[in-house]
């Protein structure tokens, strides 16, 4: 039986680097520009952009995802950008690749869609488990990205030590197409493989690997924010069951970035004109995306989120309430 709010869910994250005044244009960092999320990037900037007005311009940039992202926020090099919810969560506790380098000002908006994360090899590998991939080629995820943080931590907590080929998307599917890896891990949609994974599989036959309870429970020991689901056989189409890593892509901001005003102009915008991310994403048509916000966001809210989900007649929960508001 799926519980829902332990699914984790792909959401979009967002921050502001150097303070946007009304109408300014906001980068909004995304991921590769072949993945399913840099899809409903684009659509979610579309949404806001018609319902907008003059109060928010956002220009969509693909980027190399989650933690390139922060890095680029960081650095002032973008507005906004996606990130998994485990990464985004690590960088406000400043905990794994993060310690040391808290950021306590990040601040929640609102989810897209649970994502499944595939751990894909070559049919003719002979690789049938995660433990098989020791001493193997194998691509955590592409450089840079959330993907990629989320697989090394699993792989260690395991103790399942892959010879890593490290590499951006495209090469990475271009490794496995010419056998020179063996597979990679990225995340998708609801049940559904990433866009850049079923065109592998038009020329050359996969499988998805599952953890097993015991690989389960050594993750979650170590890093307990990383969800699991179990999939029933086809319900990710044409595979056997098999349980794996789900992820949150969420959008953030930081407490001081946005106006409360630009952040309900952004929620409006993905709220009242669910057209264009539906059309482009259909996952999102399957969420509850306030309620389903309030429910899988576990950092605080923008202050004007606060305001936002409030004004259409949620109750907040306490813990989304950022300390500015208290």
């Amino acid at each position: 039986m799926i519980i829902r709010n332990s699914i984790a869910a792909a959401c979009a994250v967002f921050m502001l680097a150097g303070g946007a005044n009304a109408a300014d244009r906001i980068a909004f960092g995304t991921t590769a520009l072949k993945s399913v999320h840099y899809t409903y990037a684009a659509s979610a900037a579309k949404a806001i952009n018609e319902k907008s007005g003059d109060t928010v311009d956002i220009t969509v940039i693909s980027t190399g995802g989650a933690v390139d992202n922060l890095k680029r926020i960081g650095q002032g090099q973008i507005n906004m950008g996606l990130g998994t919810y485990a990464t985004i969560y690590q960088a406000y506790k400043g905990i794994g690749k993060f310690e040391g380098n808290a950021m306590p000002t990040l601040r929640g908006l609102w989810v897209h869609a649970p994502a499944l994360q595939a751990w894909v090899v070559r049919e003719d590998s002979g690789i049938t488990s995660i433990s098989e991939l020791a001493g193997k080629e194998f691509t955590p995820g592409q450089r840079g990205s959330a993907t990629e943080q989320l697989a090394i931590q699993m792989l260690e907590a395991v103790d399942v030590k892959p010879e890593l080929y490290r590499a951006s998307l495209a090469d990475a599917v271009a490794a496995v197409k010419d056998n020179r890896s063996n597979g990679y891990v990225k995340a998708g949609g609801t049940a559904v493989l990433d866009g850049t994974t079923l065109e592998l599989m038009a020329f050359t036959p996969i499988k998805l690997l599952g953890f097993t309870d015991d690989e389960v429970g050594k993750v979650k020991e170590k890093f307990p924010f990383i969800n699991f689901q179990k999939y029933k056989d086809n319900e990710v189409e044409g595979f056997p069951a098999f349980t794996s890593p789900v992820q949150v892509i969420g959008q953030f901001a930081l407490a001081d970035s946005l106006t409360d005003e630009q952040v309900i102009a952004i929620l409006e915008g993905v709220v009242d004109n669910p057209g264009p991310q539906v059309a482009a994403f259909p996952s999102f048509g399957k969420l509850d995306v306030m309620q389903d916000s309030l429910n899988l966001i576990t950092i605080p809210l923008h202050s004007g989120a606060v305001k936002f989900y409030r004004s259409r007649g949620l109750e907040v929960p306490e813990r989304l309430i950022p300390p500015e508001m208290k």
